[in-house]
């Protein structure tokens, strides 16, 4: 396996990012998935995360690494009029989450949009995750959007999505 390979379980709904984001008092211990002699699933820090420009920021998952992590990206912009808007597109090197536009209205002062997405991560090499943040009619804060990365247990279940409703 010489390149990434990245699959995008879906992106997280409301509850489900709320669920992620929140720290349980005592998690779950994390255990690799199983079948994958030689990966591991590592916590990522601050360290090995960065803000490049007001606009985008990235964290680097480490080579040999496999396992589940949920993307949780924010920016922050102060509206100047009316039709302000915002954008976060979560992604990297050949796969992306949908891009998500906050359009609820909004004409003054500063608001912070926040959007979570889940991975699946299986990688030979160091993997850059990283977060687009695009508004319209509007001044982005200088310090840049924020991306945080947290491991997510393996449960033993590669996918699951709805197929049919009646």
């Amino acid at each position: 396996m010489r390149t990434a390979f990245v699959a995008l379980i879906a992106l997280a709904t409301a509850a489900a990012a709320a669920s992620a984001m929140a720290q349980p008092a005592n998690p779950a211990p994390d255990v690799p998935m199983p079948g994958l002699t030689g990966y591991d699933h590592p916590k990522i820090g601050e360290d090995a995360c960065k803000v490049v420009n007001p606009s985008l920021a990235q964290c680097t998952i480490p080579a040999k690494s496999a396992g589940q992590y949920v993307a949780i990206a924010s920016g922050t912009s102060t509206a100047k009029g009316a039709g302000a808007a915002q954008r976060l597109t979560i992604g990297g090197q050949g796969w992306q989450c949908s891009p998500v536009t906050n359009t609820a209205k909004w004409s003054t002062g500063s608001r912070t949009f926040t959007v979570a997405c889940m991975i699946q991560v299986l990688t030979d090499q160091p993997l850059v995750v990283a977060v687009r943040y695009d508004d319209q009619n509007a001044d982005k804060d200088s310090k840049g959007p924020t991306l945080v990365l947290r491991t997510v247990p393996w449960t033993g279940v590669l996918s699951a999505a709805v197929v049919a409703a009646k």
